[in-house]
């Protein structure tokens, strides 16, 4: 496998939503990469990460890292971890820490993940499944309003 923007595929959030409700979804997790704007809401079971201190702190990354290949272990699967990264629309912070992971994977661990970004990002994700308690963790509607 290549380390190119190519490997790197975005996930709709519908299919993220079928995944997070079914009982025979892929090994996946969620990595939240908003900073100030996490507070209002965020994907269950998600991890933040903000992608401000991932950026400079390589001791940050590596520790987001070893929680990923932690997972992978635990569940003893030899199918691949799914790592999906957002920001809030997806466009700068969720797809660059989704490249720095994949340029910081190991060459013998490329193949134990598969790296996406959520399309739309949180935006439209709650958009979606903001009310939905199953999908969205401390929705706050009032933040999103328009």
């Amino acid at each position: 496998m290549s380390r190119s923007i190519a490997n790197i595929q975005y996930l709709e959030a519908k299919n993220l939503a079928h995944w997070m409700k079914s009982a025979d979804a892929p090994l996946f997790q969620v990595i939240d990469v908003r900073g100030s704007d996490y507070v209002g809401g965020h994907i269950k079971g998600c991890w933040n990460y903000p992608y401000r201190r991932l950026k400079v702190d390589d001791g940050y990354m590596e520790e987001m890292y070893k929680a990923l290949n932690k997972k992978l272990e635990d569940t003893g699967s030899d199918r691949p971890l799914n790592a999906i990264f957002h920001c809030a629309q997806s466009q700068q912070r969720g797809p660059a820490a989704a490249m720095k992971l994949l340029r910081f994977l190991p060459d013998d661990k490329l193949s134990n993940f598969k790296i996406w970004v959520l399309r739309g990002g949180f935006n439209h994700w709650q958009d979606q499944y903001g009310e939905d308690q199953e999908l969205t963790e401390d929705y706050e509607p009032d933040i999103w309003s328009w």
